[in-house]
């Protein structure tokens, strides 16, 4: 049996087929449209209904979505880079697909749900998944089960503090929040800034014809270029401060980091690591740290595991 799967991210969409053994059929990317919500779904259900026309149809449907949701009601209760809020996610697409069965679940806690069952969560019943892209998202298991929080937005681990001396703003309306210091928006923020206040970077960068993001300074950093390493070693701080504080409260046997800025995890453990082992109490250093064993796919196998029935109904 298929299942449908819409990973809708703060920078793409990704619209799959899975099938009874997690595999993925058929998929479909696009850049997601952040200024109008309901015509990305529409877009959404469009890409739907063409993969299953070419695949096979599917009766369920799994979403994951940026930012904080009601499960149970199906509705994003916010994503606050984006601006959208109190969307009924599940009514719009049960009518623009004519699909009975939806369920909608913040992205992370989906990713979490997939490590659980498919990665590294097999062998864990306690541990934190961290995204790491256009933003910070977290998800904790804990003894085996997701926690949720009294209002559905437990994790939110983007929102810790990590810099008081000089916050940047996050889309939050905060300051110094994890998600403004240490995302992949912020490599980039950094990146060019980096690339302002020093032409020799900026030149470097340019006659390697790499762009001023967080992949051109991977690239260079990853040929040796201080400046870049520099850039990577800031975000490393940051990223291990917030780790540290969620290992600190919460004693994970493991932290699992996915997302697109794990590509440059290489660049990022030996500082990340080094500022975790610093700042956790010494009888939690047995945690790990690691990269997820799902690849960029994890959200959408996650949507996937929302989209199968219960074993009822199986």
């Amino acid at each position: 049996m298929l299942v449908g799967a819409l990973d809708i991210g703060g920078t793409k969409t990704i619209a799959g087929l899975i099938d009874g053994q997690g595999r993925i059929v058929a998929q479909r990317r696009f850049a997601t449209d952040t200024h109008d919500l309901y015509a990305h779904l529409h877009a959404c259900a469009a890409a739907l209904r063409a993969l299953m026309r070419d695949n096979g149809s599917a009766e369920r449907l799994g979403v994951t979505m940026p930012g904080m949701v009601d499960e149970a009601r199906g509705v994003l209760l916010n994503a606050a880079f984006a601006g959208w809020r109190d969307v009924d996610v599940r009514a719009a697409l049960a009518q623009q697909t004519g699909l009975a069965h939806i369920r909608v679940e913040n992205d992370v806690n989906a990713c979490a749900l997939a490590e659980q069952r498919l990665g590294h969560g097999r062998r864990y019943r306690h541990f934190i998944w961290m995204t790491v892209s256009t933003g910070v998202g977290g998800a904790v298991v804990a003894d085996g089960r997701l926690l949720r929080g009294a209002w559905h937005c437990a994790g939110e681990v983007g929102h810790i503090k990590v810099e008081y001396a000089q916050p940047e703003r996050c889309p939050c309306g905060g300051f110094g929040c994890l998600e403004a210091q240490g995302s992949g928006s912020a490599i980039t923020r950094m990146t060019r800034e980096a690339a302002a206040t020093q032409p020799a970077f900026a030149a470097r960068l340019a006659e390697a014809g790499l762009p001023q993001d967080g992949i051109g300074c991977a690239m260079l950093a990853r040929a040796g270029d201080a400046a870049a390493l520099a850039v990577y070693h800031r975000a490393a701080v940051y990223l291990g401060r917030g780790i540290a504080a969620c290992v600190n409260v919460l004693n994970p046997q493991a932290v699992v980091l996915g997302g697109g800025v794990t590509g440059a995890f290489d660049l990022l453990y030996p500082e990340l690591l080094k500022t975790v082992e610093m700042s956790i109490i010494g009888e939690l250093r047995g945690v790990e740290i690691m990269k997820t064993a799902l690849g960029y796919e994890a959200a959408l196998l996650g949507a996937a595991a929302l989209a199968k029935p219960p074993p009822a109904e199986a």
